[in-house]
């Protein structure tokens, strides 16, 4: 499995446009969607993996997988 570094999840998250979240309160702390991606340059990847949920993927089956420290690389 690959482990996501900061370039990967900067990218994974410009596909994405988190107005509707923060309009809707999903999202809080942001006003608009530029707000959370420059926020997000600023980001530790323990920070992108509470967000996304995950901290790996598996090009095999294309799955992601959050693994925490204690189960291991």
């Amino acid at each position: 499995m690959k482990k996501y570094n900061k370039k990967d999840f900067l990218s994974y998250a410009s596909a994405f446009d988190y107005q509707d979240d923060i309009n809707d309160g999903s999202i809080k702390g942001y006003k608009t969607d530029n707000d959370i991606k420059q926020s997000m340059k600023k980001w530790k990847l323990k920070d992108f993996h509470n967000h996304f949920g995950f901290s790996h993927f598996c090009s095999d089956s294309g799955s992601e997988k959050l693994i925490q420290e204690s189960e291991g690389k």
